[in-house]
């Protein structure tokens, strides 16, 4: 006979192995060509197990978002520690190093985003994006010491934001869409060339 806690540890590894079935098969055929019942066999549970656990399909689909969200903002990441451990923007060439690690370690989350842009109109994305600057803003005013020593009139949880989206874009064309070399440089010269470009700028002194 199995005891309550037995049943409800067998609950959560089902939906565990449901969650990870239907994000490796919404990223190979996408959303719509999906099938639950297709979840359900690659996840090695009957049809009405799935729906003890989500009542639609799009519910699943919300759920892996959400999952990865706060995974992605745990303070374990990379890009918080650097963060919460160093001033802005003394720390642009670390942002651009963890900038990398997140890409690698979140690229499962990165083309699911691309799914939901596609198929829901970033219907469940939008969200994460639209409190971005809040979450920046909290980090800067988190830190203790001075204000960052940035340029009259730039902001500087705009300008981290740009920062890091910048270094994001480029390891997503790195490591999601595989083009090695982008710049024809090794990535850490990369990381130091736009290091000194937003320092500095591009036009001569």
């Amino acid at each position: 006979m199995k005891t309550p806690a037995r049943r409800a540890e067998k609950g959560s590894g089902n939906r565990d192995r449901i969650l990870k079935a239907a994000a490796v098969l919404f990223r190979r055929q996408g959303f719509h060509g999906t099938s639950t019942r297709e979840i359900a066999e690659k996840a090695g549970v009957s049809l009405g197990n799935i729906y003890n656990h989500f009542p639609t399909k799009e519910a699943m689909f919300a759920t892996l978002l959400k999952d990865y969200e706060e995974e992605y903002f745990s303070p374990s990441q990379p890009l918080h520690k650097v963060f919460m451990s160093t001033d802005f923007p003394d720390n642009i060439e670390a942002l651009g190093a963890a900038s990398g690690r997140m890409v690698e370690k979140f690229g499962d989350y990165m083309l699911l985003m691309y799914v939901d842009v596609v198929e829901f109109d970033a219907k469940h994305i939008s969200r994460l994006f639209t409190g971005m600057r809040d979450r920046y803003t909290a980090v800067l005013r988190s830190r203790p010491g001075p204000a960052p020593r940035l340029a009259e009139g730039i902001d500087p949880a705009a300008a981290m934001m740009m920062v890091v989206w910048s270094f994001f874009n480029y390891f997503t064309m790195e490591r999601l869409f595989r083009v090695k070399g982008l710049y024809g440089m090794e990535e850490t010269e990369v990381i130091g060339m736009f290091s000194e470009v937003f320092r500095r700028g591009l036009l001569p002194r």
